[in-house]
């Protein structure tokens, strides 16, 4: 049977991109690290396609083979991978050095070497098969060099480069890659209050996760090798590429 498999799907965009890929008529196999949120995004997702399946797996991510892992999993259960969302992160904010080497190593686990790992070799069974999507979630602070989000940034920064360069790999086998690099996303990623997060999808400054999941799987479909949803969020890269080094320094001091 045909699957789409979205890591960190039970929240968040995870949750829209399940959403969307099962409302164009995809079974789909959620896996997160929290079997409640796996559940109640099981049951609703059931309720409201019930012509598709919805599977759930509890796994955690961010330990090293958990892609064979994973992999080996979807053979075992004949669960044909079409589309791929290497959606699961993390964040943390504060100066790298101060944070526990454990928690970044966790964070490159799951952002660098798990994706990688599917890429690697999902893409390999696409490629063999000439069809196939792959979709990496990127952001735009990828495009960034700035203190307090060091590891954060540098590993989406990862995804972006090494998305592109597979894009290019597989493209005339058959198989589309994209890495889609939202902004701010009203998710609770950043532990903002929900009023400050109600006023910043108002101004446009982050945009609901079902408007991430949507505009990033029709630039997949559509072949778009990078997605950046929402026209502001130019602005932004614009604006930081130009940014001088004494503003940067003053955030460090602020922060770090």
């Amino acid at each position: 049977m045909k699957y789409a498999l979205i890591t960190g799907g039970s929240s968040g965009i995870g949750l829209a991109y399940a959403d969307a890929l099962a409302a164009r008529g995809y079974n789909t196999l959620i896996v997160s690290n929290r079997d409640d949120l796996n559940a109640e995004a099981q049951k609703t997702l059931q309720a409201k396609h019930p012509n598709t399946t919805v599977s759930t797996l509890m796994a955690d991510l961010a330990v090293a083979g958990a892609g064979q892992q994973l992999f080996d999993y979807c053979h075992e259960h004949d669960m044909d991978i079409e589309v791929l969302v290497n959606n699961a992160g993390m964040f943390y904010f504060g100066a790298v050095v101060e944070k526990p080497m454990a928690l970044t190593d966790k964070m490159l686990q799951l952002h660098v070497t798990t994706p990688t790992d599917l890429c690697v070799l999902f893409g390999k069974e696409m490629k063999d098969k000439g069809h196939g999507y792959i979709l990496n979630a990127g952001s735009i602070a990828g495009f960034m060099s700035f203190p307090t989000i060091a590891a954060y940034e540098s590993s989406k920064s990862y995804l972006v480069k090494f998305s592109r360069a597979l894009a290019f790999e597989l493209s005339h086998y058959g198989v589309k890659v994209c890495c889609v690099c939202p902004g701010a996303v009203d998710t609770d990623l950043y532990n903002l209050s929900s009023n400050l997060r109600k006023w910043l999808c108002r101004i446009g400054v982050m945009l609901k996760p079902h408007q991430i999941a949507n505009r990033g799987l029709r630039a997949l479909f559509h072949g778009r090798k990078r997605k950046i949803p929402g026209c502001i969020n130019y602005f932004f890269l614009f604006c930081c590429f130009l940014l001088p080094g004494f503003i940067i320094n003053m955030v460090k001091k602020k922060f770090v």
